[in-house]
C-alpha cells in the first residue's frame, strides 16, 4: 500500500496547470447562462452556483499556488525550464478572466454595485489583460531562449501562452458593451486594445497551428501523454471567433458618430468592420469544425496504441476548448437568429457540461488519496539524445 503523501508533497507538486479547472469552471458558467433552452431563472441560479464554486476554487488553488513558491522557490526556476508545464502560466490569467465574464453579467442582469462596479472589474481586467501580453511574450522568449523544444516533440499546448492574448479580449469585449453608456472614449479604448490583442493572439495561434498540422503529417501525433493537448486548438478557434463577434458589435454601435461627436470617422462605417469581423469569426468555426476531427483522430489513433493517459490534473485541459468554441455557435446563432447554430451549440454545451462533471467526480477521489498531486519523470534533453522525453505536464517537475 503506497503511503499517502505529506501536504508539503502535495504542495510541492502543485503545478499551473491546476488552473485549468478555473479555466474549465469558469467556461462552463458562461455556457449555462448562455443556455438556449429552459427557465430563465433556473439558468441563471446554476450560472451563479458554478461561479461561486469557481471563485473559491480559484482563492484556494492561488493560495496553493503562492505556498508552493514560497516554501521550494527553487521549484520556480525549473518550472521556466520545463517546456510543457511552463506554457500552463497562461491559465492563470485565462482562469481569471471567466471569473471577471461572470462578474460582468451579473451587472448587465442585475445592475450590481451600478457604474462602481462595472469600473472595478474594467481596473481587473486591464491588469488580466497586461498580464495576459507580458505572459504570452514571455513564455515565446522561454520557448525559444531557455527551454529545448524539438519539432518531432512539439505539441498543442505550445497554444497556451497565445491563447491568453484571445481570452483577455473576449473578456474587454464584454465590458466594453456595457461601459460605452457610460463612457463612449472608454468604451472606445476597451474595444480597440481588445482588438489589438486578439488580433496579435490570432496570428500567432494561427501560425503555431500551422506547425502544428505539419508535425502531425510528418511525425504523427504527439505520445500518449500528451495527445489529450490535441483538444486545445479548438480554443483559440472558438474564443478568437466569440471575441470578434463581441468587438465587432462594440464597433458597429460606436461607428459612424455624428459629425458633432468626439470620434468622427468620416463616413467609416462600424456596420462594415462587423461584417468583417463576422466573416473571420465564421471562418474560425468553421475551421474549428475539422480540428475537431483532427483531435479526435489523433486521440483514438494513440489510445488504440498506448491505451488512455492516466488521470492527471491536465485532463482539464478538455472542457475549457470545447466550451468556448459552443460559445462561438451560440453567438453565431444568436446574431443570425437560426436554429442551426442553437441546436448545434446546445448540442456541444451539453456535452460539455458532462465533461466538466466527469472530471469533477473523478477528480474527487484523487484529491482525496492526494494521487493526483503525483510526480512524474524529469524532462530533458541533449545534443546528442536521440529523442526528448517529456512528463505528462501538470504533475510534477524533475
Amino acid at each position: 500500500m503506497v503511503a499517502k503523501k505529506s501536504l508539503s508533497d502535495c504542495i510541492k507538486n502543485f503545478t499551473p496547470a491546476w488552473f485549468t479547472v478555473i479555466m474549465g469552471t469558469g467556461a462552463v458558467s458562461s455556457l449555462i447562462h448562455h443556455f438556449a433552452y429552459g427557465n430563465a431563472d433556473v439558468i441563471w441560479t446554476f450560472t451563479l452556483i458554478v461561479f461561486f464554486l469557481n471563485f473559491i476554487l480559484f482563492i484556494l488553488i492561488s493560495a496553493a499556488t503562492i505556498a508552493r513558491y514560497v516554501m521550494f522557490p527553487e521549484v520556480w526556476s525549473k518550472m521556466l525550464r520545463h517546456p510543457a508545464q511552463s506554457l500552463f502560466l497562461g491559465a492563470i490569467p485565462m482562469g481569471f478572466a471567466t471569473l471577471l465574464n461572470i462578474c460582468h453579467d451579473i451587472y448587465v442582469r442585475s445592475g450590481f454595485g451600478g457604474p462602481n462596479f462595472i469600473y472595478f472589474i474594467w481596473a481587473l481586467w486591464w491588469i488580466d489583460a497586461l498580464g495576459s501580453f507580458f505572459c504570452a511574450m514571455g513564455m515565446i522568449y522561454a520557448m525559444s531562449n531557455m527551454q529545448s523544444q524539438p519539432f518531432a516533440n512539439m505539441a498543442a499546448v505550445w497554444l497556451l501562452p497565445v491563447v491568453t492574448l484571445i481570452v483577455a479580449s473576449s473578456t474587454g469585449g464584454l465590458l466594453a458593451s456595457a461601459i460605452q453608456p457610460l463612457s463612449e472614449l472608454h468604451g472606445l479604448i476597451t474595444t480597440a486594445f481588445s482588438l489589438g490583442i486578439v488580433i496579435i493572439g490570432l496570428s500567432l495561434a494561427l501560425m503555431m497551428i500551422t506547425v502544428y498540422l505539419a508535425r502531425l503529417i510528418v511525425h504523427g501525433p504527439p505520445d500518449v501523454n500528451l495527445i489529450l493537448s490535441s483538444v486545445i486548438v479548438l480554443g483559440p478557434l472558438g474564443q478568437g471567433g466569440y471575441s470578434l463577434l463581441l468587438n465587432g458589435a462594440n464597433l458597429a454601435s460606436l461607428f459612424p458618430l455624428e459629425n458633432t461627436g468626439q470620434f468622427p470617422m468620416n463616413g467609416m462605417s462600424g456596420d462594415l468592420m462587423y461584417s468583417f469581423c463576422f466573416c473571420v469569426a465564421y471562418a474560425l468555426f468553421v475551421m474549428g469544425i475539422a480540428w475537431a476531427c483532427i483531435a479526435i483522430f489523433s486521440i483514438f489513433a494513440v489510445v488504440r496504441k498506448s491505451g488512455p493517459p492516466k488521470f492527471a490534473v491536465p485532463y482539464w485541459g478538455l472542457i475549457f476548448p470545447n466550451a468556448v468554441y459552443s460559445l462561438l455557435a451560440v453567438q453565431l446563432g444568436v446574431i443570425l437568429d437560426g436554429g442551426f447554430f442553437r441546436v448545434f451549440g446546445a448540442m456541444w454545451t451539453t456535452l460539455t457540461f458532462v465533461l466538466w462533471a466527469a472530471m469533477t467526480i473523478r477528480s474527487i477521489p484523487a484529491i482525496l488519496d492526494r494521487s493526483i498531486f503525483a510526480a512524474p519523470l524529469p524532462c530533458y534533453s541533449s545534443p546528442q539524445a536521440t529523442s526528448f522525453k517529456c512528463s505528462l505536464p501538470g504533475r510534477g517537475e524533475g
